[in-house]
């Protein structure tokens, strides 16, 4: 081989190493966390149905001609961020019903995020647990559901002592492992060795498999998500596995459910969040695979 050939076959080994080198870096790149939440509210929208109050007319079917307040009303203070310690931290009133909702739709995802409440509480759940909700996979218009507040979807539940648990949302249904209804209990509940069962209206709520609820203290709820399969973290722990995630359409077809925007609810309680961060996953990860098996 002569010099100039020499020099060549180098260069050429240098160029497709630098090719190479980012190839081989991807995956990681891929898998990096990404922030959404600062204190602009960049990448969020805000829809509001009702005044908690009001929300007692609507139960007793007199809404007297209400109206949502609708989207991204101007000088809302339902959901606001402030920096507390060099971090953004949301606040949500509960004051009105409605939604905190990501500009962006997302699919084959890891969502993490910490939470606490707050000490407020408004009609028509004075007397009632706290209570709000994550809601994923959402799509289309929003009001289709519970005093038109949020949009078809599904929820991973937010209540005291009750973190992780299920519900349909409009026409949406999803499949699990569940222990039938017991006596005491007001839905079944999510068991990795139970039978799959469907979840669809009436049969709507499941409740987690355990509480790991820390009251007084930030809990840590993760969403990992591929496709139709979803699974519920609390504080590390799963609690529910969910499988073939789907909606009704106007024609009565089913219609897989495999991403969508994410939704956070205000349902008559204050409550706080913090480090909000999302990564794409290219698969579902092996140590959760077992839970659809």
């Amino acid at each position: 081989m002569n010099q100039n050939t020499m020099k060549m076959s180098a260069a050429l080994a240098a160029m497709l190493f630098a090719f190479a080198a980012p190839a081989a870096d991807a995956p990681s790149q891929a898998l990096a966390w990404r922030d959404l939440l600062d204190d602009k509210l960049t990448h969020f929208d805000v829809w509001l149905s009702y005044r908690g109050d009001q929300i007692m007319g609507v139960l007793k079917g007199n809404p007297q001609g209400l109206k949502p307040v609708g989207l991204n009303p101007p000088g809302q203070n339902v959901f606001s961020a402030r920096i507390e310690n060099d971090e953004p931290v949301l606040r949500v009133t509960g004051e009105y019903y409605g939604c905190l909702v990501t500009k962006e739709a997302f699919s084959d995802y890891h969502f993490r995020v910490q939470f606490k409440w707050g000490e407020k509480k408004w009609e028509p759940r004075l007397t009632e647990l706290k209570d709000s909700g994550i809601l994923y996979h959402s799509r289309g218009d929003f009001g289709v559901d519970y005093w038109k507040s949020w949009a078809l979807s599904h929820e991973f539940q937010v209540i005291e002592h009750g973190l992780g648990e299920y519900w349909t949302q409009a026409t949406s249904a999803i499949d699990m492992r569940a222990s039938p209804k017991k006596e005491g209990e007001e839905a079944p509940r999510w068991d990795p060795s139970a039978d799959w069962m469907e979840f669809v209206s009436p049969n709507n709520h499941a409740l987690a498999g355990s509480d790991e609820d820390r009251p007084g203290e930030w809990n840590q709820l993760d969403l990992v998500c591929i496709q139709d399969r979803c699974l519920h973290i609390v504080n590390g722990k799963v609690v529910m596995a969910l499988k073939n995630a789907r909606y009704k359409d106007q024609d009565g077809r089913w219609i897989p459910m495999t991403g969508g925007k994410l939704q956070f609810q205000s349902e008559a309680a204050e409550l706080f969040y913090r480090r909000f961060q999302i990564r794409a996953l290219p698969a579902m990860p092996a140590e959760y695979a077992k839970y659809f098996e």
